[in-house]
């Protein structure tokens, strides 16, 4: 089978298995999920979806073994990020995107696909110049929507906030040695699926009329 990892648009939201496709964990604030039926949760998904990909061109990154979904990870910049603001350990950095949620199916779990969702997703916000992956772990053992603090450790970040229960970490894109081979060979699985951002246009001036005596 053939494995291949690919950015994730607004466009693959309905693919995501349930509950996934419509959690907003990390999409709506506190007051939005108190106030949200089922239905508006997925709508809400789907406009979060709807303007990372506007302002990004991507939303995160999509694992597939052939034609089969088998993993998908979500990132956004902070603004696009409602939830973090309920944790003691933020603001994130201004440098960093948001890692929010990893997910491998339970079958392909154990084999390296969330840590190759974690390389290409760096090198997809590196090509925007942007410099970390931070993300709000946990240390609660059991089902949660946010990332084990331990597996965030296993594929490459550090804690830079402490807490007892959500610690925030980072991985630096510029600095992690250990990290470059994984980077550069998920950049080279990324030529062709996305293009880097625009250059800026270069200044024209225009030469003035010199007046008639």
């Amino acid at each position: 089978m053939a494995r291949r990892f690919r950015p994730m648009t607004a466009a693959d939201v309905a693919e995501l298995p349930v509950p996934c496709r419509s959690c907003t964990f990390w999409e709506a604030s506190l007051s939005d999920l108190a106030t949200s039926s089922d239905h508006r949760r997925t709508e809400t998904k789907a406009d979060w979806a709807e303007a990372v990909t506007a302002h990004w061109g991507y939303c995160g990154v999509a694992a597939y073994n052939d034609l089969e979904l088998i993993g998908h990870l979500t990132m956004a910049p902070a603004m696009h990020v409602p939830r973090l603001g309920a944790f003691a350990t933020t603001p994130v950095s201004p440098d960093a995107a948001v890692l929010m949620s990893v997910r491998v199916a339970e079958e392909h779990r154990g084999h390296g696909v969330g840590r190759h969702l974690v390389q290409t997703a760096a090198a997809l916000v590196a090509r925007r110049d942007i410099r970390a992956l931070e993300a709000v772990g946990t240390y609660h053992d059991g089902p949660s929507c946010m990332l084990p603090a331990g597996w965030l450790q296993s594929v490459g970040f550090a804690v830079v906030r402490p807490h007892p229960v959500t610690p925030r970490l980072r991985m630096d894109l510029q600095t992690t040695l250990r990290w470059r081979p994984g980077l550069g060979a998920a950049w080279n699985r990324l030529t062709g699926l996305v293009s880097p951002p625009p250059l800026p246009e270069p200044a024209v001036y225009l030469p003035t009329e010199t007046p008639v005596p």
